[in-house]
C-alpha cells in the first residue's frame, strides 16, 4: 500500500491491485450483469405456469422449485455484485441504484412465487414426501420439504404472502438509512495524538486508538469523537431502530409467532430456552468479569476506569504491528492443525485476491465474509497493522473456507449455513492462531500479553455479545408489550446494563450511552447472540483438537461442508457439542475465570 497522510484517508487509486478484490469474478462486465438481470425477469414470468397445478406431478414440482432456486441464485449474484462494489466507495451513486435495482428484483421473485407454500401447504404430509421421492435428484430439496412441514402453522394464504414478499423491499428501509448514514453521511472529527499531532478520526482508526493508545486522554478524545457524531443525530437513529423494531413485531404478528424472538430462533429450530439460558448463566457469573475490570483498573494505574479504557492493551511493551503479509502467514501455520485440504483452501483464498485489504475513503467500516456459490468468498477488510486485525483476518477467513465447503459439497438450496454455526468456523481460526502465538511465546511477558488478548477476545466475542443480546430482547420485549421506544429511554437502558455488566470498578462516562447507536447488528434481528453460542460451541472444539481427539478432523470438515442441510443444533451434535445444554456456557465462563486469575497472580 502506497504511505499516506495520517491525517488523510487513502484513495482507492492508491492501493495496489494484489490488495483489491476480484469482482469480475461474479460478472465479467456490468452488461453480463444487466443481461442476468434480464434473465431473472424471464423466469419470474413462468411463475404462472405452475400456480394451481404443485400437486399435479413431481416433475412439475421439481421444475417449478428449480427455477425459483436459479432465480434466488441469479438475485445473489446480482445484489451481490452490485453492493460489494457499493462498500468500496458508499458514494459511487450507480452501484446504489443498482443494488437498489437487486432488491426490488427479488421481492418481484419473492412474491411471483409466493403461491408455492400456502399451495404445499394444502398438501398432506404423506403426499409431499411422496412427490418428493419421485425427484430427479431427491437430495436436493428433502430438507425443505420437511422443514416446510414444520413452519405449516406459519404460512400464510397466497394473498398474505404476496403482500409480505412486496413489503420485503419497505422493511429494508431502516438498515439501508443507518448504512448511508454511518458509513456516508457521519463526520468524525480530527483530534490530537499522543505526540500532538492532528488525527483525522475515522471508525478504523478508533478501533486502533482504543487497541493501542497508552493515553487515557487520546482515548477519550477518540471516544468521544466517535460517539459525539452519533449523539449529534440520535434522535434520526432512535427513531431508525425503533422502525426496524416495529418491522421485526409486525412480521411475528403476521406470522403467528408468540413473539419476534420465536420467529427469529424458529427459522433454524432453535429452541428459545438456549437463548434464555444463555442470558441468565452469563448474568448469574458475571463476577469474573467484574474482577477483570479490577484487575484492569490495577494494571493501568488509573484513578477512575471508563469503559474506554477497558480495551486498550495492558502490556504494550510487548505488542507490534503486524504487516498484512505477516498476518497472512500466521493465519496459514495458524490453522494447519484442520489438514492439508483445509490449508491449501486457504492458501489458494489468498493468492486469487478474495480479500480486499486496505481502508479507503468511502469504504464499508469493518469486516465481513460473504459467499459467492459461482465463484468464491469475498472478504473486506480495513486492515491497519494491528494484532487485532490479525485476528479479524482470521475469524474472516473461517467464514470464507465454511462457505467454500459448503459450497463445493452441497447444492445450491442446501449451501446457505445458519449463523449460529457460522460463527464456529470463525471463532475456531482465532482460537488456533492464539494457541499458535501461546506456544511461540518465550517469558511470562509475552504470555500474559496473549493472555490479555484472549480475555479481551472473550469479553468482545461472548460477554459483550451477551449484553447487546439483553438489550435486543428488551428492545422487542417493550414494543411487544405495547410500549413505545425513545431516544433518552433507550440510552438509560443502555447506560443500564453498562453498569450490570461491567461492574462498579468503571465509572460511565457521558458519551458511552450513544454506543447502541453505532452498532449494525441490532438491524439484524436476534443476530448477536449468536456470536456467543458460537463461541462458546467453539472453544469445546478447539479443546478437541488440543487434546489430539482422534477423528476430529473430518468431523469438522464434515460440519463446515453441510451447508443447511440441517438445523445447526444437530450439526453441532455430529462434534459432540450439545448447545441446548450449558455446558460449553458454562466451560467459557470457566476457562474465562481462570485466565483472569492467572494474570491477576503473574501481575
Amino acid at each position: 500500500m502506497s504511505a499516506t497522510d495520517a491525517s488523510t484517508i487513502p484513495q482507492r487509486g492508491d492501493i495496489e491491485e494484489q490488495y483489491k478484490w476480484k469482482l469480475e469474478d461474479i460478472y465479467k462486465s456490468e452488461e453480463d450483469w444487466e443481461a442476468e438481470y434480464k434473465r431473472a425477469q424471464g423466469l419470474i414470468a413462468r411463475a404462472k405456469e405452475f400456480t394451481g397445478k404443485l400437486a399435479d406431478s413431481a416433475e412439475l414440482l421439481y421444475e417449478c422449485l428449480s427455477i425459483r432456486t436459479d432465480l434466488h441464485r441469479i438475485v445473489h449474484n446480482l445484489f451481490q455484485y452490485a453492493k460489494l462494489n457499493q462498500d468500496l466507495d458508499n458514494r459511487v451513486s450507480k452501484y446504489q441504484a443498482m443494488t437498489e435495482r437487486a432488491v426490488v428484483l427479488d421481492s418481484q421473485i419473492s412474491a411471483a412465487y409466493s403461491f408455492v407454500e400456502p399451495e404445499l401447504n394444502g398438501v398432506e404430509d404423506s403426499k409431499l414426501r411422496e412427490l418428493a421421492g419421485k425427484f430427479p435428484k431427491t437430495d436436493e430439496y428433502d430438507f425443505y420439504i420437511e422443514d416446510l412441514i414444520r413452519s405449516r402453522a406459519h404460512i400464510r394464504e397466497q394473498e398474505v404472502e404476496e403482500v409480505l414478499a412486496q413489503a420485503s423491499v419497505i422493511s429494508r428501509g431502516p438498515f439501508n438509512s443507518f448504512t448511508m448514514l454511518d458509513d456516508a453521511d457521519l463526520k468524525y472529527p480530527k483530534i490530537k495524538d499522543e505526540d500532538g499531532n492532528e488525527l483525522q478520526l475515522t471508525k478504523q482508526r478508533v478501533s486502533k486508538i482504543m487497541s493501542e493508545s497508552q493515553s487515557q486522554d487520546v482515548r477519550q478524545a477518540a471516544h468521544e469523537g466517535l460517539h459525539g457524531a452519533y449523539k449529534e443525530h440520535i434522535n434520526t437513529l432512535g427513531a431508525l431502530i425503533g422502525s426496524s423494531v416495529n418491522k421485526d413485531v409486525f412480521y411475528s404478528r403476521v406470522r403467528r409467532f408468540e413473539s419476534s424472538l420465536h420467529q427469529a430462533l424458529f427459522a433454524h429450530n432453535i429452541p428459545v430456552e438456549v437463548y434464555h439460558k444463555l442470558l441468565d448463566t452469563t448474568e448469574a457469573n458475571l463476577a469474573p468479569l467484574h474482577k477483570w475490570m479490577k484487575v484492569r483498573k490495577k494494571i493501568l494505574k488509573l484513578d477512575t476506569l471508563y469503559p474506554y479504557d477497558t480495551y486498550c492493551q495492558l502490556f504494550p511493551e510487548q505488542s507490534y504491528e503486524v504487516p498484512y503479509e505477516e498476518a497472512v502467514h500466521e493465519v496459514i501455520k495458524a490453522v494447519e492443525p484442520l489438514g492439508k485440504e483445509y490449508n491449501d483452501a486457504l492458501k489458494k483464498a489468498f493468492e486469487n485476491r478474495w480479500v480486499d485489504v486496505y481502508e479507503t475513503e468511502g469504504k464499508g467500516s469493518g469486516a465481513y465474509s460473504w459467499g459467492n456459490f459461482d465463484a468464491h468468498s469475498y472478504v473486506l477488510m480495513n486492515y491497519n497493522d494491528t494484532i487485532n486485525n490479525m485476528f479479524t483476518l482470521a475469524h474472516e477467513m473461517g467464514h470464507a473456507l465454511h462457505s467454500h465447503f459448503s459450497n463445493k459439497a452441497q447444492p445450491f438450496a442446501k449451501s446457505h449455513y445458519a449463523t449460529f454455526v457460522a460463527e464456529v468456523a470463525s471463532t475456531l481460526n482465532e482460537g488456533l492462531l492464539l494457541q499458535r502465538l501461546l506456544k511461540k511465546a518465550d517469558d511470562d511477558k509475552k504470555k500474559l500479553f496473549l493472555l490479555n488478548r484472549q480475555i479481551d477476545n472473550t469479553f468482545g466475542t461472548f460477554f459483550n455479545q451477551v449484553f447487546f443480546a439483553r438489550f435486543e430482547l428488551w428492545l422487542h420485549e417493550t414494543v411487544e408489550n405495547g410500549g413505545a421506544l425513545s431516544p433518552d429511554m433507550i440510552n438509560e437502558k443502555w447506560e443500564g446494563l453498562t453498569r450490570q455488566y461491567y461492574g462498579p470498578e468503571v465509572t460511565i462516562d457521558d458519551y458511552s450511552k450513544y454506543k447502541w447507536a453505532r452498532i449494525p447488528h441490532f438491524y439484524m434481528t436476534y443476530y448477536v447472540y449468536q456470536y456467543a453460542t458460537s463461541y462458546a460451541a467453539s472453544q469445546a472444539i478447539l479443546a478437541k483438537f488440543l487434546s489430539g481427539e482422534e477423528g476430529i478432523i473430518p468431523k469438522y470438515l464434515e460440519l463446515i461442508s453441510s451447508g443447511g442441510k440441517d438445523y445447526p443444533i444437530e450439526l453441532l451434535k455430529n462434534c459432540e457439542v450439545d448447545m441446548t445444554t450449558p455446558d460449553p456456557v458454562n466451560a467459557t465462563l470457566k476457562l474465562f475465570s481462570e485466565q483472569v486469575d492467572e494474570v491477576d497472580s503473574l501481575t
